[in-house]
């Protein structure tokens, strides 16, 4: 036994020495360590520039910063069904437990992506071009969309393959497409939306009554 032991703590003290376990170590956390880093920093640019989009919609800036509750939020803001966070939370869990699954969540999660962002493009006055900019690059386009002189048109949503009646801003299914079209026309034809707060305003006000900002 105790010439294994020395076999063992001679084989150990060889191979620390000849590939510098500690460096290796070292790297590892390093490397971890930037992969958070720049997690952290898409997350709060994304975060901010959702922060002003809800703002111009004249939903609360701080939705933006609690997961889940920021994907309802947008759901609302542009007219997607809400549903679509539960489906794909379900999704999730079937991939969890059956591995040869995963393709549902996959397809799931690339729908409900392009839903979102082809919705909140519309919704801002964009094409759907700039759409494929939110997919991609949410944090960049997503800032980009908070802090320039786009107007929210009201709830515009992307043709819904699957909650086809649903494209509401809750989880209700009673509200048609009709009345939701109809609403939507009524907000770009006598609403507009402050760019400094975010508060709905009458279309012919100058000076945005809760912030004083010029129009």
């Amino acid at each position: 036994m105790g010439f294994l032991n020395l076999l063992y703590q001679d084989t150990y003290a060889s191979v620390h020495s000849r590939f510098g376990l500690d460096s290796f170590f070292s790297i590892i956390l390093g490397v971890f360590a930037i992969i958070f880093l720049v997690l952290f920093i898409i997350y709060l640019l994304t975060a901010v520039g959702q922060w002003k989009l809800f703002k111009k919609a004249g939903k609360p800036g701080w939705a933006a910063l609690v997961p889940v509750y920021n994907t309802y939020v947008l759901c609302q803001i542009v007219g997607v069904s809400p549903w679509w966070i539960l489906v794909t939370f379900i999704a999730g869990v079937i991939a969890g437990m059956v591995p040869m699954l995963s393709f549902i969540m996959t397809i799931t999660s690339v729908y409900f992506g392009v839903l979102i962002a082809v919705s909140v493009a519309r919704s801002f006055g964009k094409n759907d071009g700039y759409a494929i900019g939110i997919y991609f690059l949410g944090f960049i386009f997503y800032l980009i969309l908070g802090f320039d002189d786009s107007k929210y048109l009201g709830p515009k949503p992307m043709s819904d393959i699957i909650f086809k009646n649903n494209n509401t801003s809750h989880f209700s299914t009673g509200t048609s497409s009709s009345n939701m079209n109809s609403t939507s026309n009524t907000i770009d034809s006598e609403t507009k939306f402050c760019t400094g707060c975010g508060s709905p305003i009458a279309i012919d006000i100058k000076f945005c009554p809760h912030c004083g900002k010029e129009l």
